[in-house]
């Protein structure tokens, strides 16, 4: 009898309940509700709580207006964290750019339907091409450039031009994406990359192992790897779930504020140390070898230590590797004296103006950030990696 009475009741609350869920997601996503920060934990460190050592990007994206266009870049990745959209169309610009020479520093992202900023792809390659998969930050993503100005997408001309072949014969794969650590870069490789059948892979990543994080990449992956993070996938296809996420992160944030942190202050720092992504470096050479698959690392954003560092494994596994900001960083007075290099200056001029471009003669071959390439510092990485590359991996057949 109490069955019989208690049944109806439980249906009456599961319809209810259903009604409702229904109904908050179509509102959801007809209406986006989430705060400006976009979706809470599926945004790179620079832009959450983890604060790179440097300039922080988020206060000068909010100043020129363009915060929530690279908010939109991305969304929550069961195993990455983050991954970038697919086919999104953004025009953005760069933020470090003096006032007057942010109109002319606009740039667009346009992704492909898996969300890289590469053209379209089959899993596997077309027989007699030669296959190069490209896995980077946003160095090799090509941040501040065109894509058809980043030097992945320029490496496949420069080799054929070594190899004497048709462009055709050559694939060039970008799996860029800006924040990843090398962990990530780990991940990426092992789950996706190999997967498509490389005859190289080029592999750069470590300027982000420098982000202040709560808890580390590894034991967030771990937790992902298992049921929480199966139902916590799930979870993630509902836009209601994500709306009351980011709100509940916005909430968390305003009652428990976090302590502000000085990037410069040692004992405030709770970041990964360089022997995680140096572990993380040798994995990855070990790894990519495991499949038969010759690797080329790539430093990009590093100087000091961390370029160091990198230069050490690679030549302690005897890894063929190339040190692309102190390639760039040596150019400079080549860029600044050379007639081969004077529309190089003309445009800078025009650009920037003579006197920032005289005091900040590195904006010849980076953006004003001094970190990622301009497009003829792209040119210069794509030429090296080639006669690198080319010293590693024979042409296509003929």
């Amino acid at each position: 009898m109490n069955l019989r009475r208690l049944l109806p009741n439980v249906a009456l609350a599961a319809v209810s309940l259903a009604i409702f869920t229904g109904g908050a997601e179509l509102l959801t996503r007809a209406f986006d509700l989430r705060p400006a920060g976009g979706t809470a934990l599926a945004n790179p460190a620079w832009m959450g709580e983890r604060v790179l050592l440097r300039d922080d990007y988020r206060e000068k994206m909010a100043k020129a207006g363009v915060l929530s266009r690279y908010y939109e870049l991305y969304e929550w990745d069961r195993f990455l964290f983050y991954r970038l959209r697919p086919d999104v169309n953004a025009e953005l610009l760069d933020v470090f750019a003096p006032p007057r020479a942010q109109g002319r520093s606009r740039w667009s992202v346009h992704t492909n339907s898996r969300g890289f900023r590469t053209p379209e792809f089959a899993d596997a390659k077309a027989p007699g091409v030669v296959r190069i998969v490209v896995l980077g930050d946003s160095s090799t993503f090509g941040w501040g450039v065109e894509h058809f100005e980043s030097y992945a997408e320029q490496l496949g001309t420069a080799l054929a031009r070594r190899w004497s072949t048709d462009r055709s014969r050559i694939e060039i794969v970008n799996l860029g994406v800006p924040g990843y650590s090398t962990f990530q870069g780990r991940v990426l490789l092992e789950r996706f990359a190999l997967g498509l059948g490389p005859d190289l892979i080029v592999w750069s990543y470590l300027s982000n192992d420098g982000a202040m994080t709560g808890e580390s990449d590894q034991a967030t992956y771990q937790k992902r790897i298992g049921a929480s993070g199966a139902l916590l996938a799930a979870l993630h296809q509902s836009r209601a779930f994500e709306t009351l996420e980011a709100w509940s992160a916005v909430a968390r944030e305003r009652l428990q504020p976090a302590a502000a942190l000085d990037p410069h202050d040692a004992t405030q720092r709770n970041i990964p140390s360089y022997r995680v992504a140096a572990a993380n470096l040798r994995s990855v050479v070990d790894l990519a070898r495991g499949h038969g698959v010759p690797i080329v690392l790539v430093g990009q954003c590093t100087r000091g230590e961390p370029a160091a560092m990198m230069a050490n494994i690679a030549r302690t596994t005897d890894t063929p590797y190339l040190d692309a900001t102190a390639l760039l960083d040596g150019s400079i007075e080549a860029m600044m004296t050379e007639e081969r290099f004077a529309d190089l200056r003309g445009t800078q001029r025009e650009r920037y103006g003579s006197e920032d471009l005289e005091r900040h003669s590195k904006w010849l071959a980076f953006l004003p950030d001094t970190c990622h390439p301009n497009a003829v510092g792209h040119q210069l990485v794509a030429d090296a990696l080639a006669d690198v590359i080319a010293g590693v991996l024979p042409p296509p057949p003929r």
